[in-house]
Parts: C-alpha cells; structure tokens; sequence
C-alpha cells in the first residue's frame, strides 16, 4: 500500500495559521492550493504533451521577431489576467510555430497561479463529436448538449486547430452557438489557427473555414496575433 505523504505545513488538515494584527488567522494551505490546481488541470481536456509547459518554455528564433512579440502578449496577458473582460487572442501562423504550445502555457500558468478554470477544445475533435448529431436514425443529442454547454460556460476556454477542416451546416450552427454565446456573455477565448486574414496565393483565409459570421465576431472576443516562422517542432528535435 502505498502511503500518501503527509503536509508538513498543515500536517494533512489543510489549514496553517497566520498571525495578522497581533491574532492568529486561519488561512488555506498552499498544498490544497496545489491540489486544486492539479484537479483543474486535469479536468481542463489539454493534451498530455502540453499539460505541463510554460512560456519561459517557448523559445523564439532570434530571426524572428514575431514570435518573440507573440511571447511577450502571452506573458502580458496571463499577469492582466482578467483586465479586459471578453478579450481574448487568436493566434495565427502555419503548422509548427507554437501556437498550441503558446495557448496551453498560458492556461496552464493561470490554472496555477489564478485558480482559473479551463476547457480545451480541438476543432477536428469537436467536429467528429458534433457529426454523430447529423445522424437522424442515431442522434446522441444529450451528450452534444453536455458538451455544448461545457465549451459554452468556460471561464477559460481554449480553442485549437481553429478551422482545421470545413464544417457541414449542422456542424457550423453549433460552433456558432458557442461562439456567439461567449461573445454575448464576455466570455475570454483563446484561439489558435493556421489561417490568416489575408489571402496568400490559393490558400484559404480564417472566413473561408469558419463563415463569416463566427470570424465577425472574433474580431471583438480576440485580439489578433500573428506568428511566422519554420516549423518550431522541427528546431528542437
């Protein structure tokens, strides 16, 4: 059997004493501050690679400075944090640069230090969830709303791969509720995408995957940041 180490500081009661204006107070323990944490991390849905980054673990090329500033707006927003009610980012750059890595040490820091509570989400996972709603003969409609509503009322939510495929009207309805619901509510968002505003070459941009309606109201919910560069996986192998 193996035994579960005891607090030193509150001795496994979960509270310690303070003196405060000449009495004893008592206060919560750091240890169940740090049990919160990880029960809040570990509902939070980010993937097991990413549960434990941070951003001093982001590592910007010299030679490109915007993801450098793409470092300095994480680490600006998770000390505001939540100085602007409703605005979150929307990162933005090509496969590799660290926009998960970005949006997942951001949560993780404010799990840690703020107690925030978050939900992460990737599109092509909630898109495979919300087809099983275009079934008419084998609709799962309870577990589709448990999941709608869980995204929905978020304190934090992150939202990854954003537009990684087209959805089917059915599908698009239901990103749009989410969407729309978290704008109307002040709700913070944090976004990640491989595509940008504007067109380069043949390559589709944000509106083409996600209507223009969900990227309208993103441009109110998060504040734009661009990332360029090679592939950040690629450099440190």
């Amino acid at each position: 059997m193996i035994m579960e180490e005891t607090c030193p500081k509150c001795q496994g009661t979960g509270w310690v004493l303070n003196r405060a204006g000449g009495r004893e107070v008592a206060v919560r323990c750091s240890c169940r501050r740090r049990d919160a944490s990880a029960r809040r991390l570990e509902n939070s849905g980010i993937p097991a690679r990413f549960a434990g980054v941070e951003l001093k673990g982001y590592l910007p090329a010299r030679e490109n400075p915007t993801q450098k500033q793409a470092r300095q707006v994480a680490e600006r927003f998770v000390a505001e944090y939540p100085a602007q009610a409703g605005k979150g980012l929307l990162f933005q750059g090509p496969t590799g640069v660290g926009k998960t890595r970005l949006i997942c040490a951001i949560a993780n820091q404010l799990i840690a230090e703020k107690q925030v509570d978050v939900q992460y989400i990737d599109w092509n996972d909630l898109v495979r969830e919300m087809r099983s709603g275009e079934d008419t003969s084998n609709r799962d409609f309870v577990s589709i709303h448990h999941l709608i509503q869980r995204l929905s009322t978020a304190e934090l939510l992150l939202f990854d791969e954003f537009g990684a495929s087209r959805p089917s009207p059915y599908v698009e309805d239901n990103i749009y509720y989410i969407v729309n619901r978290r704008y109307n509510e002040a709700m913070i968002t944090l976004f990640a995408t491989n595509f940008y505003d504007r067109r380069i070459g043949a390559e589709d941009i944000l509106t083409d995957r996600v209507s223009a309606r969900i990227r309208s109201r993103l441009y109110e919910m998060a504040s734009t940041v661009e990332i360029r560069g090679a592939d950040y996986r690629q450099k440190y192998q």
